[in-house]
Order: C-alpha cells, then structure tokens, then sequence
C-alpha cells in the first residue's frame, strides 16, 4: 500500500501543502522520517548542490526510503518559502524516474529495502537487534537461537516485507551475497543461495522474546532522534 501512496506523492503535491519549514521539522522529530531525512541529505548531496542530468543510484534509494514515510511526503510535496528550496526542489526532479521505477519494484534492492526499513522506527529496531544479535551468522560460524528471534521479530515488522525477497546489487555497507548465504545455511539450512531473508523456521522458533526489544525501544529512539538532530545541523536547509 504504502508504495502506492509514495507514486502519488512523488507524482503530484498535495493541493493544500504546508510549507516546507513546518514539514520539515514534522520529520525531523519523528525518527523513521528523520533518519530517512538525514540518509537522503547525504547521498543526495551532490544532486542539491549543483545542476546534473543523472540522479545517482544511492539518491533514488534515499528519495524512495524518505517518501516512503507520511512525514516525508509532506516534504516531497510542501510550499517553499525561499529561492534555495525552489532551486533544491527543481534540481531533485532529475530523480523522479527513478524514484517512480523503484518505488515500484522496491523488492528487487537489498540497500534500497535495507533503507525504507530504517525509515520506519519498529522496522529500524527490529533491524539494529538483528545486526548485533546475528553477528555470528555473519561470520559464518552458527545461528543462535537469539539470532532466529531476531530474525522472526523482523520478518513481522510491515516495512520489511521488502527484505524478504531483494537482490544484492552491490550498494550495500556489507557483504550481502555472503550474508545471504551464510543465513540460508546456517539458520534455514539450505545450501544455496538464497534472498528470501524471513522464511519460517518452523514451530520450535515461533516463541519469540518481544518484550526484549521493546523495551529498549525508547532509549533507541531518543538515540536515534539526537543522531538525526545532529545530521540536520550539519547541512543545509532541504
């Protein structure tokens, strides 16, 4: 659903946008949208900075995981109140191609599926306990028990349905064909290849431990929201 909802946003703004000023800080304190916002000012800075005809692979990929969140079309569709974000709005156009192929085919990219789950602040977490918990899958020495929860609790989150069948496609910060692999073998135990990330793993794993995560969300959370705070201060206004 949501990718419908990113086509319309991306395609046409709202007829009673807000200005950009207020959209901005509405994303900023919500932290999925805010990490998002602080990834697409990043990979999308040499896009703002100066006139190009070619919108980098890793820009779509942001642009894609920030309008992804309701915060984020806000922005995409807000009324600018200055020159700059008019000049930043038309030379982020380069980008809608892409941005409407990939919103489409969202499942097809492991570092673009990786992003709109760090967009969503349950998906971000679910993730980040994942990362620590399944380093030695990672390794390719064993699959814990924690690491299969980890896995469970992630497959369940809505924003990462798209990790379940993506591609590697070289983007991103670690070796996904080997992860990928190292998964299947070691806590799907198949020896293959394999993408699809959150397969059952039968009744035995079904328990799992949620009030863990949860109950550090919040103090992710606030961490989550200092780290954006500190992105937004370091570059310019969107």
């Amino acid at each position: 659903m949501w990718v419908l909802a990113t086509l319309v946003a991306v395609c046409a703004a709202s007829a009673a946008s807000m200005r950009c000023t207020e959209a901005r800080m509405r994303c900023v304190y919500r932290t999925g949208c805010g990490a998002a916002l602080g990834n697409y000012m990043v990979m999308c800075e040499g896009v703002l900075s100066e006139p190009t005809s070619k919108c980098p692979k890793e820009c779509g990929h942001a642009l894609i995981a920030l309008t992804s969140t309701e915060e984020g079309k806000e922005l995409m569709n807000c009324e600018c109140e200055d020159e700059y974000c008019m000049e930043a709005k038309q030379r982020i156009d380069v980008c809608r191609p892409q941005v409407l192929k990939g919103a489409a085919n969202a499942t097809s990219s492991c570092s673009l599926s990786q992003l709109i789950c760090l967009a969503d602040a349950q998906c971000a977490t679910a993730l980040q306990y994942y990362n620590q918990l399944c380093r030695s899958m990672f390794r390719g020495r064993k699959c814990s028990n924690k690491c299969l929860n980890s896995i469970e609790i992630l497959r369940k989150q809505e924003k990462a349905a798209a990790l379940t069948a993506c591609q590697c496609d070289g983007y991103e910060d670690y070796d996904c064909p080997r992860m990928q692999n190292n998964l299947a073998r070691l806590c799907f135990h198949k020896h293959k290849n394999h993408t699809r990330m959150h397969e059952k793993h039968g009744e035995k794993h079904k328990k799992v431990d949620e009030e863990t995560i949860h109950s550090d969300a919040n103090s992710g959370t606030l961490s989550a929201l200092l780290l954006i705070l500190c992105v937004y201060e370091s570059f310019s206004v969107l």
